[in-house]
């Protein structure tokens, strides 16, 4: 075998480990660091000056990666929620759906579990209705029907059925109204435009609707451009002339345009190749997701004449210290919602003066069945007053 055959053959078995040590690895750090050393084996290996410096550059461009990307995560925000396993049975939950990328299924449960450590912070069962609908309390027939959108927030991650928000609404209303939970862990407003477009709502046209009642958090604007490993098969939406139009799933745009799709898993696994043209692309989220949010006031009104109801937890005037170094954009987004009519109630007005350990899951970030309830009398307040 000449020396150039023996070089190939040393390079493809070199890539194969490195596929391999990419695919095992838990992070790019560690796939950084897999390259630079499989480089530092072709030094010894290859033959001919071009193959071993080859090589030698190839270590030095992985070592040069990790150590951007290392200094690219000091700077991040440690995320909420870090050091929380969260596991559910079925574990590939919840299941693929061709409308909104992914949805409960009608009449199932779920276990919910989620530990730290050695800790167990929960472990719930979660039951679902036939329409997927996250159980609660039946109101009595012909009643007012109130309905709840959103992710995890709405869903009620880490509680029982009846500690929901939309539970808990029932619940202080005496149960003389009927709530409807469609709360999804993972969802942004791109999925709930999408059901309402869809027609995955219709059901509830007759039903005297009085108000739909959504969440918003700061992870929504990542959400409506699909920046989340769960998002692929999720609904994309584009600005046309300022209205949102679907156009089909993120995975669907990435295949068909490869440059985006290489964008797109290269800042999955390297944090500072994420962070090129953060700035624009966050304001291209927010016009996305503030537009999206419009569109499903607007729906609210054109399907069941009910107004939308948007909670926050999310920095304003009066709570943007606690948020770091993006509070102030964060700021002018909320804003950008007030003044284009969209129902508000702020998480933190509310919750105040509590002790934060009564107000949110241990370790995991999510509203305790108390924060619900106090949530639910607002709520009552604005809706049912006499």
């Amino acid at each position: 075998m000449d020396g150039r055959r023996r070089n190939y053959w040393i390079v493809a078995g070199l890539l194969v480990l490195l596929a391999i040590g990419a695919v095992a690895l838990p992070s790019a750090v560690w796939a950084c660091g897999l390259a630079a050393l499989l480089g530092l084996v072709g030094v010894v290996l290859l033959r001919g000056d071009r193959w071993r410096t080859g090589a030698l550059f190839a270590s030095a461009l992985a070592v040069s990666l990790a150590l951007l990307d290392a200094v690219a995560g000091t700077l991040s925000p440690t995320p909420m929620g870090q050091g929380l396993v969260k596991t559910t049975i079925p574990q590939w939950w919840p299941p693929p759906d061709p409308i909104l990328g992914f949805r409960p299924l009608p009449n199932t449960e779920v276990v919910g579990m989620a530990t730290f450590g050695a800790e167990l912070i929960y472990r719930h069962t979660y039951h679902f209705d036939g329409t997927a609908a996250r159980v609660t309390p039946a109101g009595p027939a012909g009643s007012d029907t109130y309905l709840f959108l959103g992710d995890s927030f709405v869903f009620g991650q880490g509680l029982v059925d009846d500690q929901s928000l939309a539970s808990q609404f029932a619940k202080v209303n005496d149960y003389q109204v009927r709530t409807v939970n469609l709360g999804v862990p993972g969802y942004g407003p791109n999925h709930l435009v999408r059901a309402f477009e869809a027609g995955l709502l219709d059901r509830y046209a007759d039903q005297s609707v009085k108000a739909v009642v959504s969440w918003i958090i700061p992870a929504h604007l990542a959400r409506v451009t699909g920046d989340g490993p769960w998002l692929g098969s999720s609904p994309r939406y584009v600005l046309d002339n300022g209205v949102p139009k679907y156009t089909g799933s993120f995975d669907d745009y990435r295949w068909t345009h490869p440059l985006a799709g290489l964008k797109y898993l290269l800042g999955e696994r390297f944090l500072f190749v994420d962070a090129i043209g953060m700035r624009q692309r966050q304001e291209e989220q927010a016009d996305l997701f503030v537009a999206l949010i419009v569109r499903l006031q607007q729906l609210a009104r054109e399907k069941f004449g009910a107004p939308l109801i948007v909670i926050y937890s999310w920095p304003d005037e009066t709570s943007k210290d606690g948020y770091g170094s993006s509070s102030a954009f964060l700021v002018t987004v909320l804003d950008r919602l007030r003044k284009l009519g969209v129902t508000l109630v702020s998480v933190d007005n509310l919750t105040r003066k509590i002790d934060v350990s009564l107000l949110l899951i241990p370790h995991d970030g999510h509203p305790t069945a108390y924060t619900y309830e106090l949530i639910a009398d607002e709520l009552k307040r604005r809706l049912r007053a006499p």
